[in-house]
C-alpha cells in the first residue's frame, strides 16, 4: 500500500535479531503461562479425586484404632484362656501380629496413593515437550 513501509524480517542486521528474540521470549512467555494453567487444572482434578478418599480415612482412622485394639486385646485373652498362655504374653504376640499387620496395611496404602498422584502426568508430558521445543528454537537460532 501507498505511504506504508515495508519491513524485512531476519535480514541478518541487529533489528531483525532482536525481534527473533521478542519473538523467542513472548513465546516462552506464552507457554509459561499455558504450562501454569495445565498444572492448576491438573492440581484441581486431582484434588476432586482425592477428596473422598481423604474423607473416608479421616472416618476410618479412630474406628479401625478402637476396633484393632478390642480385636487385638480378645484375641490376647483367648490366647490366655484357650491354650493358658500368661496375658503378657499373649498381648505381646498379639501386639507383634497388629504391628505386622499395620506394615502391611501402610504398604499398600503408600501404593495406592502414589497411583492417585498421576494427574501431573499430562503437565509433566507438556513441559517436556516444550522444553524439548525451546531447546530445538534455540539450536536452530545458531545457525
Amino acid at each position: 500500500m501507498a505511504g506504508q513501509t515495508t519491513m524485512k524480517r531476519d535480514d541478518g542486521s541487529i533489528n531483525g535479531m532482536i525481534e527473533g528474540i521478542g519473538g523467542l521470549g513472548t513465546d516462552v512467555v506464552t507457554l509459561a503461562s499455558l504450562q501454569a494453567q495445565l498444572a492448576a487444572k491438573d492440581l484441581q482434578e486431582m484434588t476432586e479425586r482425592v477428596i473422598p478418599a481423604v474423607v473416608s480415612v479421616a472416618l476410618l482412622i479412630p474406628l479401625a484404632f478402637a476396633g484393632f485394639t478390642a480385636i487385638l486385646f480378645g484375641l490376647a485373652y483367648w490366647l490366655n484362656a484357650a491354650f493358658n498362655v500368661p496375658i503378657p504374653a499373649s498381648l505381646g504376640v498379639m501386639g507383634v501380629a497388629g504391628l505386622v499387620l499395620a506394615g502391611l496395611l501402610a504398604f499398600f496404602a503408600k501404593n495406592r496413593f502414589g497411583a492417585s498422584m498421576v494427574a501431573f502426568r499430562r503437565s509433566r508430558e507438556e513441559l517436556e515437550r516444550n522444553l524439548s521445543w525451546l531447546g530445538t528454537v534455540l539450536k536452530q537460532s545458531g545457525r
